[in-house]
Formats: structure tokens, sequence, C-alpha cells
């Protein structure tokens, strides 16, 4: 029998993934059903048990995929910036960008939808606690560079404040949701932002003759 190429599994792989996410969108983890899935996706559910043994797999897996992509951004934005307090403030920016974004409300959706399932599931959580721990780990890192280069105040707990934005992103992106104001979460976003650059990065000093 022929092997079947890496790439096409790899593509199918995604597929699923792709599928998976609508409908966890569209019927709630609790709800959906792997038989739900494999139709969205053209596959018999024996198929799709080839490639993730059950619905905690796909959504712990749809869930690490959009952390990944997050870490992607994080890195692309600050290697761009000419100092690490540029790129903090260029990440606040495109966060406030991407508030009012249908995929961010989806991603949302996805991500409250994966807590709640992780929290009657011991083994999704630690699935999901290590790519959570990791994106926390990258924007306290560029706190951190910041503090080194004398545009944050040294005395700033980096993983506090890393979790204090994380939860404020989280937050605000569930709020809009029933609130049906996205361009109110971004607003707000701004504002904490603005608070926390006021007091946390030191602005360089100007050059006088």
């Amino acid at each position: 029998m022929a092997k079947v190429p890496d790439r096409y599994l790899e593509e199918r792989r995604q597929e699923i993934l792709d599928a998976a996410a609508r409908v966890f969108i569209e019927r709630g983890y609790a709800t959906a059903t792997m038989q739900e899935i494999a139709t969205a996706c053209d596959l018999a559910p024996g198929t799709l048990y080839r490639y993730f043994a059950g619905k905690a797999d796909l959504i712990a897996a749809v869930v690490g995929q959009c952390m990944v992509a997050h870490r992607d951004v994080l890195a692309e934005v600050t290697a761009a910036a000419p100092t690490p307090g540029v790129g903090f403030r260029l990440l606040g920016e495109h966060v406030a960008e991407g508030l009012p974004q249908p995929g961010w409300q989806e991603e949302c959706t996805l991500r409250l939808e994966s807590y709640l399932a992780a929290r009657r599931d011991d083994q999704l959580r630690e699935r999901l606690e290590e790519p959570l721990r990791e994106t926390l780990a990258d924007l306290a890192d560029i706190i951190r560079a910041a503090q080194g280069t004398g545009e944050a105040d040294p005395a700033v707990d980096a993983d506090a404040l890393s979790l204090l934005l994380h939860s404020a992103v989280a937050g605000l992106s569930a709020l809009a949701i029933p609130l049906r104001d996205t361009e109110a979460a971004s607003a707000a976003w701004r504002l904490l932002m603005q608070l926390v650059t006021t007091l946390m990065v030191e602005q360089p000093a100007s050059n006088t003759a």
C-alpha cells in the first residue's frame, strides 16, 4: 500500500481543526458531537478518530493552534520594533485593532468553551495549561527586556503584568459578546494600555543642546 504523503495528512488534519472550530463555535463544546465534526469536514467518523481520539483532543488542538498563532504575531511585531518598549506598545495597538474583528470574537468563544470544558476535565486542563503559560512567558520576557533597556520600571513584576494584560484581553473579548460592542472593548483596552505605559514605561529623555 502506498504511503500517504505527510503534506496530505497535515492538510487533512488542518481541515478537521477548521471544521471542529466552526462546530464548537456554533454548537458549543458540550453539545457538539464527533459525528457533527466528521460531517462538517466530509469524513466518516471512523476516519476522524484516526486523527483525534475525541473532542478533548480536538478542542486542545484548536485552542493550542490559536495560541501558537498569537506567539508568532508577538515575535513578529517585537522583532520589527527598534526597542522592546516600542514593541510592547505596538503589541498593545495590535490588540486594540484586533478586538473588533469577527475572528477575534470567534477565537474568544473557542477559548471560553475550552476553559469551561477544562473545569470538568483535568487532563484537558493540563493540556491547555502549557501553551497558555508559554504565551504568558513570552510577554513577560518582552517586559523584562524593556526593563533591561531602561524603558520600563524594573520594580514592576513582569509576570504579574503579563497575566493582568492577558486577563484584560480575555475579559474584554468575552464581555464584547453579550454587549455587542467591540469598539467599546477596544477603547477600554487602549485606556488600560495608556495607564500601564504611563505608570510602567519610562519615556526616553529628550536630548538638549
